[in-house]
């Protein structure tokens, strides 16, 4: 399962929180105002239907005629409709004004002498109806005021909140994004360091410059453990260096002692063969076994030396087949190379291959009874180098152990079988890697174990 990154988790909550509050506090706004203008625009409404009401009562008192041009004279100064109603029959209404917009509650509320007030929408239109009884003239006054101004004033607020939401929300992303840059640029720092460092490049270091407490603490901290881990790995790889150089001394001298016991063999007993024969196999093996951790050591320390040269692939390989093969003095496997890998050339530590190649035949004659064919061939932008045997091979939870020092598998347990020293398939690794290749073990089409190499052609400047 593919992780999100942390930056945009950071963007995602700033941005998405940002949005809620805005939103939040636009909604309360929103409802708050429109309440707060709602209610005073009926408050002023219904004093106004009241005092419309007084003048319709002195009206029909003193000139019942004029009726219909004083309802018209208050449409006109407060942008209402009146209705004046009489016994069910509606005696006059302003020019404006529907009874349609009235309904029957409300007219049986004031007919039954109570004043009324009601918010109703119609036909899309919000408008508000008050009804005022008039027991003295025996009438009912309603007055009808449209909410349009208001609504269309509570239409642009809502539009204005909605916009400032929205430009909230994208200062709080702008935000968000400085705060991601600025919390997580350390951690890439420290991510780029710890890679480089993992590469070998164990000179790399955090540099503190007017950072936050928080980061300066954890910039000293890892500086603190490289350096520890450095020198903990200098101190480790001295203490082989040094093991490896004073064991020299004494194999050399238990060579020689073998060697000349050797030339009497047929003097000894059959005991004493059996015996030196012993010792000749453990010293071969604890010969090679000081020259691995030397070699080792100094790759640890950084002081072997690479030489990297052009060479032609095939011969290269082939030299180094023919190399390993008298070396441990067995025949050596036939080289299988493709039409297309004749003109190729890489770049390589002629020393270092020859080892990788030797170590590979010796681990295939010592645990699959021999190479049967090292195969070259090319990808376009590799060679391909591939021994096989058809020896029992690796077991897949094994394939990528096998390279670890000191790992022998299954075979460690027979001594019968397992001659070698652990070291060899590690060295191997460590040699491809420092060449700019890779390493990895499969199964043989011949059912064995199939190791190969990758390593970058040589390509010429402009071609």
């Amino acid at each position: 399962m593919r992780r999100r990154s942390l930056r945009l988790r950071l963007l995602v909550t700033f941005g998405l929180g940002s949005l809620a509050l805005s939103s939040l506090f636009a909604s309360l706004t929103f409802f708050g105002v429109q309440r707060v203008l709602t209610t005073n625009q009926q408050e002023t409404d219904l004093r106004q239907s009241y005092v419309d009401a007084a003048l319709v009562r002195s009206t029909l008192y003193t000139g019942p005629l004029q009726l219909a041009n004083e309802l018209n004279s208050i449409e006109h100064a407060t942008t209402s409709n009146v209705l004046v109603q009489t016994h069910d029959q509606w005696l006059s209404k302003s020019n404006g004004a529907a009874t349609s917009d009235v309904s029957l509650a409300t007219i049986k509320t004031v007919s039954d002498g109570h004043a009324t007030e009601q918010t109703v929408n119609v036909n899309g239109q919000v408008i508000f109806v008050v009804g005022v009884p008039i027991p003295a003239v025996e009438t009912e006054f309603f007055e009808v005021f449209q909410l349009s101004d208001l609504e269309h004033t509570l239409r642009i607020l809502l539009i204005v909140l909605g916009a400032g939401a929205l430009a909230t929300s994208l200062v709080g992303l702008s935000g968000g994004l400085w705060v991601a840059r600025r919390a997580v640029r350390p951690l890439q720092r420290v991510s780029t360091a710890a890679v480089q460092i993992a590469n070998g490049e164990l000179t790399t270091r955090l540099v503190v410059d007017q950072a936050d407490l928080e980061v300066q603490q954890l910039t000293e901290s890892f500086n603190a453990m490289v350096t520890q881990l450095v020198e903990r790995l200098e101190r480790d790889a001295r203490f082989a260096s040094d093991v490896s150089h004073e064991l020299r001394s004494p194999m050399t001298t238990l060579a020689t002692t073998a060697a000349v016991l050797g030339q009497h063999r047929e003097e000894l007993s059959p005991a004493g063969q059996e015996s030196l024969d012993l010792l000749v196999a453990d010293l071969s093996i604890f010969q090679a076994l000081v020259e691995d951790l030397l070699e080792m050591s100094q790759n640890d320390a950084g002081t072997t030396r690479r030489e990297f040269e052009t060479v032609a692939a095939v011969e290269l390989v082939r030299q180094s087949v023919r190399s390993g093969a008298q070396r441990h003095g067995f025949i050596a496997p036939p080289v299988v190379v493709d039409d297309d890998t004749q003109s190729l050339h890489v770049d390589v530590d002629r020393r270092r291959f020859e080892r990788v190649i030797t170590n590979l035949i010796d681990n295939a004659h010592r645990y699959a009874g021999g190479a049967i064919a090292v195969r070259v061939a090319t990808d376009r932008q590799n060679l391909i180098i591939n021994v096989d045997d058809t020896g029992p091979g690796v077991a897949p939870e094994e394939r990528e152990q096998v390279f670890q020092r000191f790992f022998r598998g299954r075979a460690a347990h027979d001594r019968g079988i397992a001659r070698g020293t652990g070291l060899g398939l590690a060295l191997v690794r460590e040699h491809i890697e420092s060449l700019g290749g890779s390493i990895s073990v499969d199964e043989s089409p011949e059912g064995g174990a199939r190791f190969q190499i990758l390593l970058p052609l040589h390509h010429e400047v402009g071609a």
